[in-house]
């Protein structure tokens, strides 16, 4: 399992720079790239940084990196995936709007 690629999966999916990355998780461009690459491990406090910018959990990035080959790609075709490991790799915007769906769904079940 490597965090990095996940780490880089998710940045690349928000159409993110390491900078951007860097300045939404209060760290430096090189920390994401050492990360990324495998080159530095990472602290529980960046990891929850990287979280909040994600707009996740930090078990959200381990279960998107247990799902992740060597390469950072997706190990599962999407209907087999853990609905963490879909709902993650969404833009923000799309994941604000399937939970407020999501809510209003239940809210009318009520």
């Amino acid at each position: 399992m490597d965090i990095g690629r996940a780490v880089r999966f998710l940045r690349k999916r928000q159409g993110w720079t390491q900078q951007q990355l860097a300045d939404f998780s209060h760290t430096s461009k090189s920390n994401i790239s050492n990360l990324e690459n495998g080159n530095q491990g990472y602290s529980p406090a960046i990891l929850e940084y990287l979280a909040k910018a994600f707009n996740c959990s930090v078990s959200q990035i381990f279960l998107l990196a247990e799902n992740m080959d060597n390469e950072g790609n997706l190990l599962k075709d999407w209907q087999h995936m853990p609905i963490d490991v879909l709902f993650i790799q969404l833009p923000q915007e799309v994941q604000c709007q399937l939970k407020h769906l999501i809510f209003t769904l239940i809210d009318t079940k009520k």
